[in-house]
């Protein structure tokens, strides 16, 4: 990778930024590494542990180190993976361009997946509710409406669907498993999609209401299988299978799904 690159990508993360080492997270101290011909800033911890530990994630490199470590030897395990450490800073540059591309832009005629189909948002009028209607959202919103007024009223939304939708799947898988249907508690968790706690309770993300039914059905089995199996073992998955069937399918695509940027 050129340095030039390098650069670009390291400003697009924000990782160029000049910021005092005190504006860090606290107990971190902010440094600089030469990696690829380039210098990188990395943010510093001191903490209890064995080995040096280091990610690269939106907020740039991050290292942990034990407190008896140099930094001389810290630089130099950096660089022993400076390959790794590139590769993910163009992972990272890469997921913020998508991010950037399905970003909705709130207002009349924005468009955004729901049940794996588009919908586009419309303003309703004589509505008195939002309704869907012919792949058509209309949103009961003053012709002056702002950005966050359409985004929160079609979020509002969604969510409801959501209830809707999640409780009667949950009601189904259920029955097949031959459990009482779980309590339902609506999720926004970033990178979680369900989980279900022993308790009998399922939460689910609303945003999973801009997939398809069969990937909603999918994690919605999954969180079910999880109230007779609380792991991830084979019996667990003969479970799933079973609710199910071909699931491998489901999940290898919402591996694979992007969400809209809200």
């Amino acid at each position: 990778m050129s340095s030039g690159l390098l650069r670009r990508l390291g400003e697009q993360l924000g990782l160029f930024d000049d910021a005092p080492a005190g504006s860090a997270g606290a107990g971190a101290a902010r440094r600089q590494v030469w990696l690829g011909g380039q210098r990188l800033p990395y943010e510093l911890t001191r903490a209890r542990r064995r080995s040096i530990g280091f990610a690269v994630g939106p907020e740039g490199l991050r290292v942990r180190a034990p407190r008896w470590v140099s930094v001389a030897d810290i630089e130099a395990a950096l660089g022993a993976r400076a390959d790794w450490i590139l590769r993910q800073l163009q992972v990272q540059q890469q997921r913020r361009h998508q991010q950037e591309l399905l970003r909705i832009q709130w207002g009349e005629g924005a468009e955004l997946p729901y049940l794996g189909r588009m919908l586009r948002l419309v303003r309703g009028v004589d509505a008195q509710q939002a309704l869907e209607r012919e792949a058509l959202l209309h949103l009961p919103l003053p012709e002056a409406a702002t950005e966050a007024q359409w985004r929160d009223l079609t979020q509002a939304w969604l969510q409801a669907q959501a209830r809707v939708h999640f409780t009667e799947r949950l009601a189904h898988y259920a029955a097949k498993l031959g459990v009482a249907p779980p309590r339902l508690r609506l999720s926004s968790a970033k990178g979680r999609w369900g989980s279900a706690s022993s308790s009998g309770v399922v939460s689910l993300n609303w945003r999973l209401m801009h997939f398809s039914p069969v990937l909603i059905d999918y994690v919605v089995a999954h969180e079910v299988a999880h109230l007779r199996e609380m792991n991830h073992g084979p019996d667990f998955w003969a479970l799933v299978s079973t609710l199910q069937p071909g699931y491998e399918s489901a999940r290898e695509a919402l591996k694979r799904a992007q969400l809209p940027g809200f």
